[in-house]
Parts: C-alpha cells; sequence; structure tokens
C-alpha cells in the first residue's frame, strides 16, 4: 500500500505530534462514553476547533473499534447524489502512520451513489483533518472516507438512493465501527452569504445551533431536510449527516459533548463558524427505519417511461448538436401509451455538476414525449444564458428529466413545501419559476428562494412579499 502526505499538515494544523498535543485537553474531557456508533466532530483548523473535538475523540472507548469511516462534505466539487471515495493510500500524520485498507475502500467504492470524483480531493481538508486525532486517539483502527455531494431527502430520487445507499452501508458497519461526521455548524456572515440576524449574534447564533442540533436528534431524514430549509442555516456537513441518518436504526439517540464559536477566539461577530460535538449512540445491527411513505404524484408515470424520457432526451440531444433529426425509438405499447398523455415538462442539462442549460414548459401543447423531445434540443442549442453544446461536450452533459403536475393556485407562500413544490411567481405582468429541485439543491430557505424567483421575474427581491400570485406544481424527475 502506498503512503502520501497530509495536505493539510503545517496549515490547518501543527506538522509535529508535540505541537498537537499541546492544544489539546491534558484529561479526557468528561468519563468513557457508553459505545458511541457514531460521532460529529469539527474540521476547522485545530487552533479554533481541535479543544472540541477531543470533547468526542478523548472519551471513545478506543479498545472497542477496528474500523473508522469518515463521512465528509464536498468543499470544492459540486456532487449532486453522490459521494467520491479517493483511492486507497495510507496517510503519514504527526502521530504515525493511518491504514486506509483496500479491503474498507473496495466496499465503500460500491456503495450505491459513490463514484471517484478526482478534482473533489486534492484540496478537500474534511477528511485530513480528522486523521492525526484519530491516529492520536484510536491508533489501530482502519480508516475509509467518503466525500460526499449534494443530497436532500425531500427529493424522491435522493430518498431512493438514500434507502439503497443505508441497506448498504450497514453492510460494512458493525459493532466495531465507529462513523465519524466531518461537520462545522453554522457559517454567519457576509462573506458566508448568511446573515439570518444583525444583532446578539452569539445568543442568537447559539440558539440557531441548538435548533439544528435538536433537528437533528429527531433521527429523522425528513425532518433534518426540512429543517434546513426552513432555517437555510449553512451546516457545511449537512449532506453527510443525512448519510448518517439514513443509515441509523430508529432508537439511535443524540448527545451534545461541547459546543463553541470561533468568535469566542477572534472576538469577530461579523464573521463566525460554530463548532460542535455530538455523540451517537446506536446499534449498527438492530434494523433500519422505516423508510416513509412516498407522496404519490397524480398520473405519475412508470419508471420504465421514465427511463425511455431520458434516452428520448439524450437522442434529441445528440441529434440536435449535430444539426440532424432525432430517430424516433421504437417502444413498448404500454410505455407508448403513457408517452402519449399530455404533460409539461423540462430538461436540463449539467456538466461536470454545472447547469448547462435548462428549458422547459408548463403548460404542454401535446404528448410529453414531444415536449421532451423539443425541451432537450432547446436546452442544448436556445438557453441564452449559455453557448450552444457543443459536440465534444456529448459525452460529459448529464441529462435530466422533470415531468410536471399541472400548476395549481395557492393562497400564498406559507403554502409551499420547498424539495416538494416547484413555485410559479406572477406580478406586475411578469412570471418566473423554479423547479422543486432548486431550492435544496442550492441550499436556499423559503425568503431566500422567492427572492432569487423575484429575482428572476426581473422585480426586486422583495416584490413577492405582498400583491404577487402563486401556483405550484409537482414533479417526477428522471436522470
Amino acid at each position: 500500500m502506498k503512503t502520501r502526505t497530509p495536505k493539510i499538515a503545517g496549515s490547518w494544523y501543527p506538522a509535529s505530534a508535540e505541537a498537537i498535543e499541546a492544544m489539546l485537553p491534558e484529561e479526557p474531557a468528561g468519563p468513557v462514553l457508553p459505545h458511541p456508533a457514531a460521532i460529529v466532530v469539527p474540521h476547522a483548523g485545530y487552533a479554533y476547533s481541535a479543544d472540541v473535538a477531543a470533547a468526542a475523540y478523548s472519551r471513545l472507548p478506543a479498545a472497542e473499534y477496528d474500523k473508522v469511516i469518515i463521512l465528509a462534505p464536498s468543499h470544492c466539487v459540486a456532487m449532486r447524489r453522490s459521494f467520491s471515495v479517493e483511492p486507497a493510500a495510507d496517510v503519514a500524520t504527526p502521530f504515525g502512520t493511518v491504514s486506509f485498507p483496500a479491503e474498507l475502500h473496495d466496499a465503500l467504492a460500491a456503495l450505491p451513489g459513490a463514484r471517484y470524483v478526482p478534482a473533489a480531493h486534492p484540496g478537500e481538508h474534511a477528511i485530513d483533518i480528522q486523521l492525526p486525532l484519530i491516529k492520536r486517539y484510536l491508533p489501530h483502527c482502519a480508516v475509509g472516507g467518503l466525500v460526499v455531494g449534494e443530497w436532500n431527502a425531500r427529493l424522491p430520487e435522493d430518498a431512493e438512493m438514500l434507502r439503497a445507499f443505508a441497506k448498504e452501508f450497514r453492510k460494512i458497519v458493525d459493532k466495531k465501527t465507529l462513523v465519524v461526521v466531518s461537520s462545522d455548524f453554522t457559517h454567519y456572515g457576509r462573506s458566508f452569504g448568511y446573515i439570518p440576524f444583525r444583532d446578539n449574534v452569539q445568543e442568537r447564533l447559539r440558539a440557531l445551533d441548538g435548533e439544528m442540533v435538536e433537528a437533528l436528534s429527531k433521527n429523522d431524514p425528513l425532518a433534518w431536510s426540512d429543517a434546513l430549509a426552513r432555517t437555510g442555516a449553512t451546516v457545511c456537513g449537512a449532506s453527510p449527516l443525512l448519510l448518517l441518518l439514513a443509515a441509523l436504526p430508529e432508537e439511535a439517540r443524540f448527545e451534545q459533548l461541547a459546543y463553541a464559536t470561533s468568535g469566542e477566539k477572534t472576538r469577530d461577530w461579523s464573521h463566525v463558524v460554530s463548532y460542535a460535538a455530538l455523540a451517537v449512540f446506536a446499534d449498527w445491527s438492530a434494523p433500519l427505519k422505516a423508510a416513509p411513505a412516498a407522496e404519490a404524484l397524480p398520473g405519475a408515470l412508470s419508471g420504465e417511461a421514465g427511463a425511455a424520457l431520458v434516452r428520448i432526451a439524450r437522442r434529441s440531444l445528440r441529434a440536435a448538436v449535430a444539426g440532424e433529426k432525432a430517430e424516433e425509438e421504437a417502444l413498448p405499447a404500454a410505455v407508448k401509451k403513457e408517452l402519449a398523455s399530455c404533460r409539461g415538462a423540462f430538461v436540463t442539462l449539467t456538466e461536470n455538476g454545472d447547469l448547462r442549460g435548462c428549458i422547459g414548459r408548463i403548460v404542454p401543447d401535446g404528448p410529453v414525449e414531444r415536449v421532451v423531445r423539443e425541451m432537450a434540443a432547446a436546452a442544448a442549442l436556445e438557453d441564452t444564458r449559455f453557448f450552444p453544446v457543443g459536440p465534444e461536450e456529448l459525452d460529459k452533459i448529464e441529462v435530466e428529466v422533470s415531468v410536471l403536475t399541472p400548476p395549481k393556485e395557492i393562497a400564498g407562500p406559507e403554502e409551499i413545501v420547498l424539495g416538494r413544490d416547484g413555485v410559479i411567481l406572477f406580478k406586475h405582468g411578469r412570471s418566473a419559476v423554479f423547479l422543486p429541485q432548486v431550492a435544496p439543491e442550492q441550499g436556499w430557505d423559503l425568503e431566500t428562494t422567492l427572492s432569487q424567483l423575484s429575482r428572476k421575474a426581473g422585480l426586486p427581491p422583495d416584490v413577492w412579499r405582498s400583491g404577487a400570485r402563486f401556483e405550484t406544481f409537482q414533479a417526477q424527475i428522471f436522470r
């Protein structure tokens, strides 16, 4: 097994064991914990957060573990509904070499949602920041790590993948496994784009983080996603925490061990990051939580029909870029009948996680098969925000088809459920629309979503607050 050097030694943490020891408490922060299944610890520089992380690490019954799996957010690359596993290589830390065995790597790389994204790893600190502490407090443990992209339990495709992930992940973990979720909590300030309050920042920040810990402690993926959507809280490990919630059994219990903020050290309350250490007590051999019942959409298409629409969109995309007419696909009679229904649809193109084109038709003028074919060509060539898609890009582009329910007028914004509802805003003869997945993918709360929607309509950001009319719709999303 090859060994790599740590990416952040000497910057995010000292390069010597002695200097790190000087930053850690001389004694454990409390009595030994009764075998946590997981801990949540910060990943800021040790000068800011080592004492909070040590409040969890120092209380672990180290001899009871032989394996650590780190779930860490991606700070460098956007990855929808996926995570990346770096090729296995042992890591030399100031406390000694941390083992990343190939067997554990291969098991993690085979999980639903796994893919290797090379750009996700060179600049990522959220795994490496944990390694000296793991070697210091759990010296004999093997380690594996996932760099996690964006997930939202309110999106049906995410929920389905989370269930698949949890089922397979539970085959890897056992009583001697510790899951480490690498996450800071709220990031407050203009540079983070998050200023939910301007006075009494220290007290209100603690209250907000307390609300998020309470939401996490419900052990419910939907409650966690809803809390993030409601508050807009900038918890950078929100998606790794969601993966943990998906994998935990029903009876899991959360306990907060420590809490601090960077403001307490810097005295700068205009730019603050919060840190919490949590222990999670659960039995990995207990059954998974029952999956929440999916909300059935009226007239929902079958999976086979949805897959056919993605193929139709892909074929239309390629033909449009080549300046040709797309050939029609021979479909089974039942699928052909489904795709003859009159439905609105959007086609979204992304390249390396970035939007590359999105055009749709809310009110359909024909069968959904034709709408998708036309919208795929338009997204490639007619979205005025982008240059037309070129032939060299075709193999890099991911295709997403959103099939819509008919829009319905609502009384006001309070009826909107982010992640479930697409939203159309009407005012002063202008309108704009967001698909259901937009707000969760951007991490927006309701106010931010409606302000952005107002801007999209060419209106002032606060115009939605009075006199606007709203319609909502839902979508089946196929990729």
